[in-house]
C-alpha cells in the first residue's frame, strides 16, 4: 500500500478532493478510477517528453511508467479556479527514483470532475 502524505487543506472544496482521490488513485494503480475519470480525447502533455490524446493511448502509457508503482506519494498543494486547477508534490517510485511534480489540470465543463487535459512537469532529483 502507497504511503500517502496531503498537506493540501481539501475542505469543502469537492474538485480539491477529487484531485486528492485522483493522485491517490494514479498512486494506488487504480486504473478503473483513473480512466473513469478523463475525457475520449484526453490532451496529456509531460513537457520535454511527449503528448497523449486519447484514452487509450493514456491508459497504456500510465501502466508502462515507473510513477505507476509508487510507494509514496506528497501532495503539497491542490489549487482550483472555474474549470482549471493544479496540484504539486513529490512521488517516490518502487524502485526508489524520487520525482517532483506539477500536474495542471483543464475540467471538461465548469461543473463535474471530468479532465480534459493535464499538463505535467515531472523532474527526477
Amino acid at each position: 500500500m502507497v504511503k500517502v502524505t496531503v498537506e493540501a487543506d481539501c475542505g469543502n472544496a469537492p474538485r480539491k478532493e477529487f484531485l486528492k482521490q485522483f493522485h491517490i488513485a494514479l498512486a494506488n494503480s487504480d486504473s478503473n478510477f483513473v480512466i473513469e475519470n478523463i475525457t475520449d480525447n484526453i490532451h496529456w502533455e509531460i513537457v520535454g517528453n511527449h503528448t497523449i490524446t486519447n484514452k487509450e493511448e493514456f491508459e497504456k502509457r500510465i501502466l508502462d511508467s515507473p510513477l505507476w508503482n509508487v510507494k509514496e506519494l506528497v501532495i503539497d498543494a491542490i489549487i482550483t479556479h472555474g474549470n482549471e486547477a493544479s496540484a504539486n508534490g513529490t512521488v517516490v517510485t518502487s524502485d526508489d527514483l524520487k520525482f517532483a511534480f506539477c500536474n495542471v489540470y483543464k475540467f471538461k465543463g465548469f461543473k463535474g470532475t471530468l479532465l480534459k487535459s493535464i499538463q505535467t512537469y515531472l523532474i527526477e532529483f
